[in-house]
């Protein structure tokens, strides 16, 4: 079955800009660090990206990029493509043009677990797309497949309306209806950081700020004359 919905909730629009300056790596702390980062194999097709928006999620037959064309219209201003292909490399989804569609109608960015192709061309048009692999080979068009279901994409379930974080060190999903209380914390967590960094920079160690000690002393500390020879 495909299925195509137009209207979802979007969180408020300063909420999800707030979070152009969250990194990715600061979110994944204040989640928790499970489930909620995507897979290192979804990568950003150049260095220096920097990326917040709305999750428009596309399910994609693998090898067809259809109903790809289709959510390039739907998406709004701010909003993110989040394209499911099961991971498929053997086909390059989306290239060049696509990504100036979206660029043209101030898309925030695309991610695809799948294919894509141009690469040189995408890195040098400054509008964020991260992706599983590059592949010359072009996409059929004879599957619609979906907008705006739950996908997974870098083994991530995504929602329509989640929020998604992407810089240089990876891609961040945060549920849109938990939005406000995640920004909370990871402006919490920046400031604390600016703390200990100020500390670290006068000679402090971090294992002595973070205690880590007490966990040091609960380990088995072995050397090499306890090596099974």
């Amino acid at each position: 079955m495909h299925t195509i919905e137009h209207d979802i909730e979007r969180p408020d629009r300063d909420v999800v800009a707030a979070f152009e300056e969250i990194p990715s790596t600061i979110v994944s702390d204040v989640t928790g660090n499970v489930g909620i980062t995507m897979d290192p194999g979804i990568r950003p097709a150049s260095d220096g990206i920097e990326m917040a928006g709305t999750a428009i999620t596309v399910k994609a037959a693998p090898g067809d990029n259809l109903i790809i064309h289709k959510a390039i219209t739907m998406a709004e201003p701010g909003d993110v493509l989040v394209i499911d292909c099961d991971g498929y490399v053997g086909t390059g989804h989306v290239g060049e043009l696509m990504c100036t569609s979206c660029k043209a109608n101030d898309l925030a960015g695309l991610v695809i677990d799948g294919g894509y192709r141009d690469s040189r061309e995408i890195a040098e048009m400054a509008f964020p797309v991260y992706g599983r692999g590059v592949n010359p080979q072009g996409p059929l068009k004879q599957d619609p497949g979906s907008v705006n279901v739950t996908v997974s994409c870098g083994g991530v379930s995504v929602d329509p309306g989640d929020i998604v974080v992407g810089d240089d060190d990876g891609l961040a999903v945060i549920p849109g209806d938990g939005a406000e209380r995640v920004l909370e914390l990871a402006r919490e967590k920046l400031d604390a950081e600016d703390t200990t960094r100020e500390e670290i920079e006068d000679g402090t160690y971090l294992f002595d700020l973070k205690g880590y000690d007490e966990l040091f002393e609960e380990l088995e500390v072995v050397g090499p004359e306890d090596s099974i020879q």
